[in-house]
């Protein structure tokens, strides 16, 4: 550590990590990181800028953190013993090997961080700028290899990836005094962005009932589907498609759009990439205020964008074809008397199967406000307390997610 006149602020760590999950020559990571903060308010040619902004003092900082969090032995191949072939009568065991690769290290995220931090009139309302860039290296996968490696669908652990992370936050907070009052607001706002930077030009497919993808140049498992077009109105919309393959739709039934224009909605080659689901523009705000003893204080607490795919009985009618349950949105479904409704025709069974096909129809907006906490309260005074065996006694009145 090192500060000077408290105007110059120096920090620096040597970290060194051993893991036995990697192969010895791999064990030992070494993670160093630096910070550095400037109180330029405190320098000579600050002067009359302190009677506009009080305070001013920029920082930043970088260092590496590293990951270890794979299977134990994935550097070393095990061998598995089980009956295999029959020769006559007789059963005998096989040994099969697990892929290895003894070349597996840290994986490691450099970080950086920057910031502004401001105060005004006397550092009653202060105010904090920030930035961060996270990026990590090496990210220990199970990246597919070719086939003629001859291990299955079991492929070995690779430094083989590379994702960043960035985004920003600004925070803010102001006291000050009306009268009789005291008062306290806060609030923050952040958001933050994903990308996958590097997987050998590989890619690869999650999930069942929801499917997402790991691709390069998108952020870690988005979305992975078709995109709908509206509704099927009548028979000659039907018969103009175009078609989910294998499956012949009716009027009321969601349409697809049709990537490669040849007529049918194939899995391989018609699904898009779509969005995420990360939480976006995450905010929170608090406000606080002190009367003659009473205090008051709420808190609000919300995501300004976020997109979220929903399954079951969440957005489906008659889930599994059982009796319930059914909500009130389930009631607005296509008719030829309601064409502009907001669900497709009501199906069970194998005439479900176009609607519910994985698509973009299935994701919804996310986004809320909720008023997080709630709360008054009054600490009697200590004159009404002085002749009982109680120093301090609050009565107060509270709620949890009053709103959303």
């Amino acid at each position: 550590n090192y500060n000077f006149d408290e105007r110059y602020l120096f920090e620096a760590n040597l970290r060194n990590d051993v893991s036995s999950k990697f192969a010895k020559g791999n064990r030992s990571g070494w993670f160093p990181s630096l910070s550095a903060g400037l109180r330029i308010s405190e320098e000579a040619f600050y002067g009359n800028m302190k009677n506009y902004v009080s305070s001013m003092k920029l920082r930043g900082s970088w260092g590496l953190v590293g990951n270890n969090r794979i299977d134990d032995y994935a550097y070393m191949s095990t061998v598995g013993v089980a009956p295999g072939y029959n020769f006559g009568n007789n059963v005998v065991n096989v040994a099969s090997f697990t892929a290895a690769n003894p070349d597996i290290k840290w994986e490691s995220t450099s970080m950086v961080d920057l910031g502004l931090d401001l105060g005004f009139f006397d550092n009653s309302l202060n105010i904090t700028l920030g930035y961060f860039n996270y990026t990590t290296n090496d990210i220990l996968v199970k990246l597919p290899v070719p086939g003629i490696f001859g291990i299955g669908n079991e492929f070995p652990v690779q430094n083989a990836a590379k994702v960043r992370n960035q985004g920003w936050e600004v925070s803010a907070n102001y006291r000050f005094k009306t009268g009789d009052f005291e008062h306290n607001i806060s609030g923050n706002l952040s958001d933050s962005k994903n990308k996958v930077l590097d997987t050998r030009g590989e890619y690869w497919i999650n999930g069942t009932d929801i499917n997402t993808i790991i691709r390069e140049g998108y952020a870690m498992n988005s979305y992975y589907a078709y995109r709908w077009n509206g509704f099927f109105q009548n028979e000659q919309e039907v018969a103009d498609g175009p078609w989910l393959d294998g499956i012949t739709p009716k009027p009321g039934d969601i349409r697809y759009v049709d990537k490669t224009n040849d007529g049918l909605i194939k899995e391989d080659d018609d699904r898009f990439i779509l969005t995420d689901n990360f939480p976006h523009y995450t905010f929170g705000f608090s406000y606080g205020l002190k009367w003659k003893g009473f205090d008051f204080s709420m808190f609000w607490q919300g995501v300004g964008k976020r997109n979220v795919w929903l399954r079951g009985e969440s957005v489906e009618a008659f889930h599994n074809n059982n009796e319930g349950p059914v909500f009130d949105f389930h009631l607005d479904r296509w008719t030829p008397t309601n064409p502009g409704a907001s669900y497709p025709r009501l199906t069970v069974g194998s005439e479900s199967a176009n609607n519910a096909a994985k698509s973009d129809f299935w994701i919804q907006d996310a986004a809320y406000l909720r008023l997080k906490n709630l709360q008054i309260g009054y600490p009697l005074p200590k004159e009404w307390l002085s002749k009982s065996f109680v120093k301090d006694l609050r009565v107060y009145l509270t709620g949890q997610n009053l709103l959303t």
